[in-house]
């Protein structure tokens, strides 16, 4: 099934707003109306995690813990080979084999002197650095390529925006992006329009909430409220 545009849901919002789609009075498409649809996009993304790009071929140098995921995090060095622009934070890396996902706190728990361990052949774990970086331990002697999944932007196409870009979601999600936008845009007029905006808002972050419980059925552990060996599946929580 193909994938709807911004102009696919235009006449939906427009109409929840009370505006001509064709010629808006009151709005501007381009300056207010899609940006709004995209910001839900980018919300609904997250929440659910359900944009991600999987399989990607990452180059680890050796002798190195830390690596960026964006190029204006220079305290972690250059970025890895393979890693796009895009990225928004890691979730998952083999090479084949699976390796453990860790977290800073329960490495430094477990083994206080990790950071001084000579380098390996092998990386026995990895742990996210929030949304701009990842560690491995140990560093490695020499190079070596891993496979990464990542959350991935859902748009990367910058303002204005012309109505033809691509939603990367579900048809589930179209119902929800409209509520979105309109509710954001309602809640400029302030008063009474507000406070219905307000609800409208609310429904969109119920919905939301059931799609990513539907989503962690289908790709549990995207992220986890605890780390380490567990004897029970870890929790999917919310972005």
């Amino acid at each position: 099934m193909a994938l709807l545009t911004l102009a696919d849901l235009k006449t939906d919002v427009c109409g929840r707003i009370e505006e001509d789609p064709s010629s808006p009075v009151f709005w501007n498409l381009t300056g207010e109306v899609y940006p709004a649809m995209v910001d839900g996009i980018f919300e609904a993304s997250l929440i659910t995690g359900v944009v991600q790009l999987t399989g990607v071929q990452v180059t680890l140098a050796a002798n190195r813990t830390w690596f960026p995921l964006q190029a204006c995090v220079g305290g972690l060095g250059s970025l890895p080979g393979g890693v796009v622009e895009g990225i928004v934070a890691p979730l998952r890396m083999k090479a084949p084999y699976g390796i453990r996902k860790t977290s800073l706190k329960s490495l430094d728990d477990m083994n206080p002197g990790w950071q001084k361990e000579a380098a390996g052949t092998q990386i026995i774990s990895w742990f996210p650095l929030g949304v701009s970086g990842f560690g491995i331990y140990p560093q490695l002697k020499a190079g070596q390529n891993v496979v990464m999944d990542f959350l991935y932007s859902p748009i990367n196409a910058a303002r204005p925006y012309t109505g033809n870009e691509t939603i990367p979601l579900q048809q589930e999600f179209s119902d929800l992006l409209s509520k979105y936008a309109a509710a954001q845009l309602r809640a400029k007029e302030a008063g009474a329009e507000a406070e219905e905006a307000d609800t409208v808002f609310q429904e969109y972050l119920s919905e939301t909430k059931d799609l990513s419980l539907f989503q962690q059925r289908i790709d549990s552990l995207v992220y986890s409220s605890a780390y380490g060996g567990r004897s029970q599946v870890n929790p999917r929580t919310a972005v």
